[in-house]
């Protein structure tokens, strides 16, 4: 079955946390509180993952420094726009590495999205990494099978420091929920072949505006790869598109990174 999963956004509420990420984000979002638009997720981006601005490990401000990166990061990975279309759903061990490409300087970032595992009461295992030339970052979440609501965090910064993110009921909210489809069949444009790093895939193209900015999603959507999407733009409201992300590798092996578990 298709279907739409809306995330609400990877939204930052303690104050402690909104303050650092205010003061790292330098102004690219206008109060952590609410859910990030793609533009300013990407100037927060180029705050953020600035080595000169790495606080120590081990310590209070590494940890909340990581939260604001994580809402930048699983916001790209899960949903770009507020929206994320799934045409075949994830099973534990599937990934996809998509490359999204910048449009505007043509810079280009993997990031990769990954279903680890699925423990004996539901919860499961989330990983999503983001790679900026020879900079990696690495997160992996364990989400709650009842509600989707974020239960451990573990993260990976670009100096390969991990550790135990602390989290609280106010972190990140990541509650999904769907849309009909019938919306869905009505946002299609029609079916296209779609070659990529992956291999040629026959899919169809739907458009919905985004629901976190004044920006529109093109998708591409097949149920023959994990996660089901193998293309997405984010075009502006004069129709340039700002962003492109296509899908470079999928597979059925992917375990923790981080021994989370």
């Amino acid at each position: 079955m298709k279907k739409i999963i809306i995330f609400t956004g990877f939204v930052l509420l303690l104050a402690s946390c909104a303050q650092v990420a205010e003061s790292l984000i330098d102004g690219a979002i206008n109060g952590a509180s609410r859910a990030i638009t793609e533009r300013a997720a990407n100037a927060a981006y180029k705050k953020l993952a600035s080595k000169e601005k790495l606080p120590a490990p081990s310590t209070a401000l590494w940890n909340q420094f990581m939260v604001a990166q994580a809402q930048v990061i699983f916001t790209y990975s899960f949903a770009p726009g507020g929206l994320w279309i799934s045409k075949n759903e994830f099973k534990p061990g599937e990934y996809t590495n998509f490359k999204m490409i910048d449009e505007a300087d043509k810079s280009e970032i993997i990031i990769e999205r990954a279903y680890l595992k699925k423990m004996n009461n539901g919860d499961q295992w989330w990983r999503t990494s983001w790679k900026d030339g020879e900079d990696e970052w690495v997160y992996e979440a364990l989400l709650s099978s009842q509600d989707g609501r974020l239960l451990r965090l573990r993260g990976k910064d670009s100096e390969n420091n991990v550790g135990e993110i602390p989290v609280t009921d106010q972190v990140i909210d990541m509650n999904p929920g769907e849309v009909s489809e019938e919306s869905i069949e009505g946002a299609k444009l029609g079916s296209e072949t779609i070659k990529t790093p992956a291999g040629s895939f026959k899919t169809d193209r739907i458009h919905f505006m985004a629901i976190t900015g004044e920006e529109a999603i093109d998708w591409w959507i097949t149920d023959e790869i994990p996660g089901g999407v193998v293309k997405y733009q984010l075009v502006d409201t004069d129709k340039t598109i700002l962003w492109t992300n296509i899908l470079t590798e999928y597979g059925n092996n992917a375990s923790t990174q981080l021994s989370s578990f």
